[in-house]
């Protein structure tokens, strides 16, 4: 995964911009990719595949890119797809990974799968692994852009970033610069992450914070810019009118505060960046991703 950092400049511009904030003299950490070859995933192809034990059902109804309604032994259940986040109907690319979705599970029949129990998420849904006759179809929603690989701790985790990895890198799906309509200004950079703060996150999110570049000779009006996490929760909208100056930086910082100099404040309820590893994503007011950086935690 490609990765540009501006540690030098970064440093100066926010000492010089911020002067009196908090130390930012801790050298960028490089986010890594992790996992083993895609190709272990079957992905959807047209010769049948080995499925794992699970319960066979039929899809009622498609809510979204990773939640249906599905009928077994005459019960309706809601289960949502393990291990991927879908774009909401109402952002860029929901209608179209709703579609996907329906074309790969929409007919037919489906086994789901569990993760070694009758797992629920905090809405009371099902959370399953699906598969149709040819493919893991939590994966091919990954590996066609259409969904985000959540990093959770479920058995696929590893892989499933792989393909997030692949599918971003290669402007698939959500991922393309035309995806949500015009292309995405270039030189704005996800420069820097600061995931894991001292103490309790929770208690010192102000700590916590992620930092934006702009690598060009030209101001960059972000007005509605929205940086946001692998959930489907945490969004940050930038206000109408921000610019990011030619080399300057911009740092946003989780907690409260008062906008000033090169740092602004999410405000956000909790924490936001994940210990454990993250999706760091960076769009444009209609959803066209500008830069995006996954990190695993392990650096």
């Amino acid at each position: 995964m490609k990765r540009a950092y501006f540690a030098a400049v970064l440093l100066s511009v926010l000492a010089s911009a911020c002067a009196g904030t908090s130390d930012t003299s801790a050298a960028p950490r490089n986010p890594t990719t992790a996992g083993p070859d895609s190709g272990s995933l079957p992905l959807q192809t047209t010769a049948t595949i080995d499925i794992p034990d699970g319960d066979s059902a039929r899809v009622v109804r498609i809510f979204d890119g990773d939640s249906f309604e599905a009928d077994f032994d005459g019960r309706v259940v809601e289960v949502r797809m393990l291990g991927i986040n879908a774009p909401e109907r109402d952002e860029c690319h929901g209608d179209q990974a709703r579609e996907r979705l329906r074309e790969l599970i929409g007919e037919g029949e489906i086994t789901l799968v569990a993760d070694g129990e009758d797992t629920e998420d905090r809405f009371g849904r099902l959370l399953r692994s699906v598969y149709n006759a040819t493919s893991f179809v939590n994966a091919t929603m990954v590996g066609e852009g259409h969904a985000v690989a959540l990093q959770s701790g479920d058995p696929q985790e590893a892989a499933l970033t792989t393909l997030l990895d692949e599918a971003a890198a290669g402007g698939l799906g959500m991922w393309a610069p035309t995806a949500c309509g015009n292309d995405a200004p270039g030189g704005v950079e996800i420069a820097e992450i600061e995931y894991d703060p001292p103490g309790r996150d929770w208690e010192n999110k102000n700590e916590e914070w992620v930092v934006l570049f702009n690598d060009t000779t030209d101001s960059i009006d972000v007005s509605g810019w929205i940086l946001r996490d692998e959930s489907s929760t945490h969004r940050y909208e930038f206000t109408d009118g921000e610019t990011i100056e030619p080399a300057a930086a911009l740092r946003v910082r989780t907690g409260c505060g008062e906008d000033r100099g090169a740092d602004r404040y999410w405000c956000a309820d909790d924490a936001v960046w994940s210990n454990g590893g993250d999706t760091v994503i960076l769009q444009t007011a209609n959803g066209t991703v500008v830069d995006w950086v996954r990190y695993d935690g392990d650096y």
